[in-house]
């Protein structure tokens, strides 16, 4: 059985969640020793994953929104069809790209199963985004968004593959930092930055906080400028550092003491953060806000919950997943929940639902 998983281009760096995610579905698979032959779309510099075919579609990596030739390419590749006996797509749903799909389909017909890697904005319709034979969520929120929209789908939680990362890179984290807590997501409204504040403001010193967000959308500036702001106001110059977008995360995550992550508004990202998981992964537990999707997988020892605009409940939920046996519990969180071969097991039920069985 050969499948083929349309993304975003599949190569390094691995900036973006959607090809991420397939990725991980491809080492999934090859661990598992699944007799399916796995194609993925990248670039001349090839995908570096064990036991796939690589086709080369795009020129570049590209960036986090792919332009009008980037997806030109991704259509002709579907148009043609190269004798694969199946597609799977892994992207934010979005009318455009679910038209091309439906017209490539009729050229080429072949089963489709498609993960919706993001959600859009709140009050928007999916339906004229679907296309696929298949639909497949990843989280108890995402689908009963769909169900409300009389649409049925299929809920698999995500996986990730664990970062990188070195003892020596987590020293000089530490030596940098000191003791951290990290926040890794988005500045704008509703992203959980501003929350994350004031939760530092509760707790005790030494513990620091690492903002890590790459500089995008118009209001980037801002945002940052909001945010530079309120660390004035609560005079948390000194245990505030501010970083952009970085190469090195691995060492960034595995040398926290704990995730922050107190976003309401989780717009073209995954519903489970995966930053999150890798943090798991390393042992480093997380903090989410009540009203985000994680918070369905919380257990008060490796992941906790408590609402964004409550800094004393959130302030109180790091404190309790702060220590070594909070760390324990994550990696263990890991092993049972969110690895590649479990996800890979679960996909591949979706595959045989559609008629292709290895």
């Amino acid at each position: 059985m050969s499948v083929l998983l349309v993304t975003k281009p599949m190569t390094a760096p691995w900036h973006d969640s959607s090809s991420q995610l397939a990725r991980t579905l491809a080492e999934g698979l090859h661990r598992l020793g699944a007799p399916v032959e796995v194609r993925v779309m990248t670039t001349a510099e090839g995908s570096g994953i064990d036991g796939v075919v690589d086709e080369v579609i795009y020129r570049e990596a590209g960036g986090f929104s792919p332009g009008i030739t980037q997806n030109l390419r991704v259509f002709r590749r579907l148009a043609a069809g190269r004798g694969e006996a199946m597609r799977h797509f892994f992207f934010a749903p979005n009318p455009r790209a679910a038209f091309a799909a439906r017209v490539a389909h009729g050229l080429r017909s072949r089963p489709s199963l498609h993960t919706l890697c993001s959600m859009p904005p709140a009050g928007q319709a999916l339906k004229p985004s679907l296309f696929a034979d298949r639909q497949m969520v990843l989280s108890l929120a995402a689908q009963r968004r769909l169900e409300a929209e009389g649409v049925e789908s299929h809920l698999v939680e995500p996986s990730v593959l664990p970062l990188a990362s070195s003892e020596a890179g987590q020293a000089r984290c530490r030596e940098a930092y000191g003791d951290y807590l990290l926040f890794a997501g988005d500045l704008r409204p509703g992203g959980g930055a501003l929350e994350a504040l004031e939760v530092l403001a509760r707790l005790p010193e030494p513990l620091n906080l690492v903002v890590a967000s790459r500089p995008k959308g118009r209001d980037y500036q801002r945002a940052l400028a909001s945010l530079e702001q309120r660390i004035q106001d609560l005079r948390l110059q000194d245990r505030v550092h501010q970083l952009g977008r970085i190469d090195w995360i691995g060492d960034l995550v595995a040398a926290a003491r704990l995730q922050l992550l107190p976003a309401t508004d989780l717009t073209a990202k995954m519903d489970y953060p995966l930053v999150l998981l890798e943090g798991l992964a390393a042992g480093v537990p997380a903090v989410v806000a009540s009203e985000a999707p994680m918070a369905a997988i919380a257990d008060g020892q490796s992941v906790a919950a408590a609402p964004a605009a409550d800094s004393e409940s959130l302030g109180a939920a790091c404190e309790a997943v702060l220590g070594e046996k909070a760390g324990t519990a994550a990696r263990d969180l890991y092993r049972t929940r969110f690895l590649p071969e479990r996800f890979a097991e679960d996909v591949l039920q979706h595959y045989a639902v559609l008629g292709v069985e290895p």
